[in-house]
């Protein structure tokens, strides 16, 4: 209610001029629109409205808003784009009411995207638009003090409903001010309020792998799984604010230059940001009498979700990505109409040469959190065998088509770096989260070679062992001051007194067979010192009932 308060009282404040108002009708029906979005809110929080009242109430206030003109121009079809307003305006409504789950998210983000639409706004002349804009950000940014965590106030549904209807409504009115491409309509929209919908669709999809209600509540947000991977609400907080800030600065940057690298590099973002939400969805499970039921649950369970066929949608968005950006960077960023016309006309022979390339190669049998160098150079063969195949098969069913081989040079470079940024991306995460996570005691590695390697990568994969390795010791001088797995080798035995000074730690772990007598002795003998342990790593194989196993073990000596 503060926040539809504040937003009001700046308006009436700012008193625009009558030929402004005249001029252009649109702002009646976003804060027509938002008004009853905000008395819907207003009776969720007290009645707790089905969502199936909730929605008819949107769709009306949604007509409220494409009656007065704010309508987004995606095609040349007037009840087309009618239609695609509507549902635009629900479902950045609902997103902006699912994100409010945590103190000070909904507030923060709502605040830097009308942030950004009033610079869109400000830069086409519309300084009516841009006033309500700063208005709703002003009002946020007021609500904020008291919304972040540990929060004293809540915004509720009234609020998080009223902001999300402003947002929805201001960015389909954007377009009118501006141009009527698709990219103006859509893409700068969608990249200012990103975090909402980029939590919203994580949200139905797992929701809808599980087999619930999209509709039922949960604690299986964005920010809830941040949370689990090791984040406190402050930093999630800041990180879905920065989030937000690198779509809205992009956004803006592309809706004033016009430029195609800008597209670009948004469509860049955009793919990280689905990837980092894919990686989300396994930090949180449902309960395991949850199954999906009905055929489109299935189907999305276990043709998309099991059989990796997202990966192979992601990848094809990789292909089309790597081509576009291929062309742009060979015509330093404004390709010939001729080189525009062989993009279009060759793009979907391209990306289904090089997915079937892909998939004869196996590249999608593998893991991506295990993504390792046999991988690797399976993924780089896949990419060159399909750069030859592509200029091949091009060629063939394009023959006066006078296209520049260099891009295709450019491409094939582009997709290896695009694809396995995506796969090892995995692998950093999965890093991060385990250094996040890490509890235990510290504990100090010596041997800084394959054995010490994987040392640090069973203690941080093994939280059970209760250790958290911290650095490395070595007695080979070539080592020192190198860094592995973002451990330091902070010297030899002589250097215990400096390593234990600093870190603390409670055990010696040998990861290394190839350790000389004399050196085991004096390692010994300067641990008693310090009451360390020595420990051993050891992984044997075992013949156990017939059974052939792999025993990893940490001991004494």
């Amino acid at each position: 209610a503060g926040c539809g308060a504040g937003v009001v009282a700046a308006l009436v404040w700012l008193q625009p001029p009558d030929a402004m108002v005249a001029s252009d009708s649109s702002w009646l029906g976003i804060l027509g629109a938002a008004v009853l979005m905000f008395g819907a809110g207003v009776l969720d929080d007290h009645i707790d409205f089905q969502p199936a009242s909730k929605l008819v109430f949107q769709t009306v206030a949604a007509t409220v808003l494409v009656g007065f003109g704010a309508v987004l121009p995606v095609t040349s079809v007037g009840p087309l784009n009618i239609l695609l307003t509507v549902f635009w305006f629900i479902t950045v409504t609902n997103a902006l009411n699912l994100l409010d789950n945590m103190d000070g998210v909904t507030a923060g983000v709502a605040a830097i995207a009308a942030l950004c639409l009033a610079a869109v706004f400000w830069h086409d002349g519309n300084l009516l638009l841009a006033g309500i804009c700063a208005a709703m950000a002003g009002a946020a940014l007021g609500f904020l003090p008291y919304n972040f965590h540990p929060a004293s106030i809540f915004m509720g549904d009234s609020g998080a409903l009223f902001m999300g209807a402003l947002l929805a409504g201001l960015a389909a009115a954007q377009p009118a001010s501006a141009s009527s491409s698709v990219i103006a309509a859509m893409f700068v929209p969608a990249l200012i309020i990103v975090v909402p919908l980029v939590d919203t669709a994580l949200v139905s999809f797992t929701r809808m792998v599980a087999g619930r209600r999209i509709s039922v509540g949960g604690r299986d947000h964005a920010a809830h799984r941040l949370v689990a991977m090791g984040l406190s609400e402050r930093q999630v907080a800041l990180t879905l604010y920065c989030f937000a800030a690198a779509g809205g600065v992009m956004a803006v940057t592309m809706h004033v230059t016009r430029g195609g690298f800008e597209l670009w590099l948004g469509s860049l973002f955009l793919t990280a940001m689905l990837v980092l939400a894919a990686y989300l969805t396994r930090l949180h499970g449902y309960p395991e009498g949850e199954r999906p039921r009905g055929r489109s649950t299935i189907l999305v369970s276990e043709v998309l979700f099991k059989r990796r066929a997202l990966e192979v949608v992601l990848d094809v968005g990789i292909f089309a990505i790597a081509y576009a950006g291929a062309f742009l960077l060979r015509f330093d960023g404004a390709p010939p109409m001729e080189q525009l016309t062989i993009l279009n006309f060759t793009l979907p022979v391209l990306v289904g040469v090089q997915t079937a390339v892909f998939g004869a190669f196996g590249v999608y049998r593998g893991f991506w959190e295990h993504y390792g160098m046999s991988d690797m150079h399976r993924l780089l063969r896949a990419v060159a065998l399909g750069s030859i195949l592509s200029v091949a098969v091009v060629a063939f069913a394009f023959p006066d088509a006078h296209f520049s081989r260099s891009v295709f040079v450019i491409d094939a470079l582009l997709v290896a770096v695009l694809t396995l940024g995506v796969r090892f991306s995995v692998r950093s995460l999965e890093s991060v989260r385990s250094g996040l996570q890490s509890t235990g005691q510290p504990v100090i590695v010596y041997g800084a070679g394959a054995a010490g390697e994987l040392v640090v990568r069973e203690l941080r994969a093994n939280p059970a062992l209760g250790m958290v390795p911290v650095a490395f010791l070595d007695d080979d001088s070539n080592k020192h001051g190198r860094v592995i797995h973002g451990l330091p080798v902070m010297g030899g035995i002589k250097s215990l007194d400096r390593v234990v000074a600093r870190f603390g730690p409670t055990d010696v772990i040998v990861g290394t067979a190839a350790i000389d007598p004399t050196h085991l002795r004096l390692l010994n003998e300067r641990c008693s010192h310090y009451d360390l342990r020595v420990l051993k790593f050891t992984v044997e194989l075992r013949v156990a009932a017939g059974i052939e196993r792999v025993e990893v073990a940490v001991g004494n000596f």
